[in-house]
């Protein structure tokens, strides 16, 4: 009996610290089946709330119930270690951020001209850090009608 409890009790460590160790599962889904990383679920969302808005402004509708939230793009992890430490993708970034939080004091009437101007500095960012998506981004903008 007296070995069972150092037994027990060593197991029950070794379990605890293999369940509190386990690296987070990667985010996957039917659209995006290779996963990804933090930074880059964070574009993929971001992107889909612009199509959103693009859709609301087509429709002649106000997007400003579409927000985008981009709020952890300083902070979340990319892909590729190190890529969001350059001193011009932290500067793009926050101008992204300053322009995206304008967006709740945009008229109706103003909305495409801002939001083709969101999209511009989307691709503005992608030219320089991460070029693959931008024939993606690029088919955000909208043709003045």
């Amino acid at each position: 009996m007296s070995k069972i409890i150092p037994i027990l009790a060593s197991v029950s460590f070794i379990l605890t610290t293999l369940i509190c160790c386990q690296q987070p599962k990667e985010k996957v889904s039917s659209r995006y089946p290779n996963g990804g990383s933090e930074l880059a679920w964070l574009m993929r969302d971001a992107t889909d709330q612009m199509e959103a808005q693009r859709n609301a402004i087509l429709k002649g509708q106000s997007f400003q119930s579409i927000f985008l939230n981009a709020d952890h793009i300083l902070t979340a992890i990319p892909t590729e270690e190190g890529k969001t430490a350059s001193k011009d993708y932290q500067q793009k970034a926050d101008q992204f951020l300053k322009h995206i939080a304008q967006q709740k004091d945009i008229p109706l009437e103003g909305q495409m001209n801002y939001f083709n101007s969101t999209v511009s500095l989307c691709v503005n960012c992608h030219e320089t850090q991460c070029p693959g998506p931008n024939v993606r981004i690029k088919k955000l903008y909208i043709d003045k009608i």
